[in-house]
């Protein structure tokens, strides 16, 4: 831990002397102004005594002014200063959190003309070591995917001092994270479907039927409004154009190719709320009558059904097997792909229900599961190790 004591000079200025160890040894740095003595103590409190120097002999070198990766961040998420643009609000107070709970964390005291190479690495062995707010596992690690966007913003606020003039490069392109924790996706039978559906409380079950029998994103359902599902053509179709957006704001879907047009069934249309008027949500909450909450419902009404389709003894009193899975809400749009390319559906057509930007989304996501795919390549190896392998008679 370091320390800072303010000292009277002859001329009667006031310095300020930051003390510290280097291998059990006091050392101590002065600087003239408590902002830049609060900074390197804040500095070896956070990366040590060895690192704070050598940034603070680099940034001797480097042209004064120049505001720490904190001040910097602040600077170029502020909408005034109109570095960022194009992001709706919720998005740039998305950004601000991450900010704060993770990449000023290591890096926020550096001037962001010192951040290293090393920097970076220190910052990503860091963050891929925190505990996942969301996993239920006792030791569940923050997934690969939340850490791979938190390196984007980092990357995008670097890419931004580069053009600022504030430093030659961007220190954190190109830096290697590690494959981390990632959900795998849980692709449901029709059977298993109907096992986690028969726990569902009766309000929410046309959502989650609804979820599954569409695709659509958890955001993109509960954001349509009743109008939108249109009974005047055959098949029936939900329109979807909208979608919420962090903050509690709703904005267009994902991509350009999330606005569209999802096609339905009878079944599931005589499944749907769709009463009342056309412009007020398909899907309420159940106490508000306005938007569901993805979290409340998750934790009260999701998991509750997870854990009870997995009991072996609620299960057989209701006459069912156990799931003996652990999905997710958004694991029944992966069931809903699985089910489309399970009949036959070409990809492409995956690809408009789903609503993704690129066929190779798609492919990269569902394409194992395509089976002619799979007979495909099970005829070429039998024709090919046909005569190799040793006959079982012999």
């Amino acid at each position: 831990m370091a320390s800072i004591q303010a000292r009277r000079r002859t001329d009667d200025t006031i310095s300020y002397r930051v003390q510290f160890r280097v291998d059990k040894q006091m050392r101590s740095k002065s600087f003239a102004d408590p902002k830049g003595a609060q900074q390197f103590s804040d500095l070896i409190d956070r990366v040590g005594a060895i690192a704070a120097l050598a940034v603070w002999e680099t940034r001797q070198e480097r042209t004064a002014g120049v505001p720490t990766f904190r001040e910097w961040t602040e600077r170029y998420l502020d909408e005034a200063s109109g570095i960022l643009t194009g992001i709706e609000p919720g998005t740039r107070a998305g950004y601000r959190a991450i900010a704060k709970r993770s990449l000023n964390t290591i890096l926020g005291d550096i001037p962001v003309d010192a951040v290293t190479r090393q920097d970076i690495g220190r910052w990503i062995s860091w963050q891929e070591a925190q505990p996942s707010v969301r996993s239920r596992k006792a030791n569940g690690l923050v997934s690969a995917k939340t850490v791979r966007n938190y390196h984007s913003l980092l990357s995008a606020i670097l890419t931004a001092a580069v053009e600022a003039k504030y430093r030659p490069d961007n220190p954190a392109r190109g830096a290697r994270l590690s494959r981390g924790q990632k959900h795998e996706a849980v692709f449901l039978t029709p059977n298993e479907f109907a096992v986690l559906l028969h726990f569902i409380p009766p309000y929410y079950k046309p959502l989650v039927a609804f979820l599954v029998g569409s695709g659509t994103r958890w955001s993109e359902a509960t954001a349509l409004e009743k109008r939108d599902v249109n009974l005047d053509v055959a098949p029936p179709t939900a329109r979807v154009t909208k979608a919420w957006k962090k903050g509690g704001l709703m904005g267009p879907p994902k991509s350009e190719k999330g606005r569209r047009t999802v096609a339905l069934f009878a079944e599931i249309v005589a499944f749907l709320p769709l009463d009342g008027e056309g412009s007020s949500l398909l899907f309420q909450g159940v106490q508000n009558g306005g938007r569901l909450w993805y979290a409340p419902f998750k934790n009260r009404i999701w998991d509750r059904a997870v854990e009870a389709a997995n009991d072996p003894a609620r299960c057989k009193a209701a006459g069912l097997t156990p799931l003996g899975k652990r999905p997710t809400p958004h694991d029944l749009r992966h069931t809903h792909a699985s089910w489309l390319i399970a009949r036959g559906t070409p990809l492409p057509y995956v690809q408009a229900q789903l609503g993704h930007e690129k066929i190779t989304t798609t492919v990269d996501t569902y394409g194992h599961l395509v089976p002619e795919a799979h007979a495909q390549l099970a005829a070429i190896m039998q024709q090919t190790m046909a005569h190799v392998l040793p006959s079982l008679e012999q």
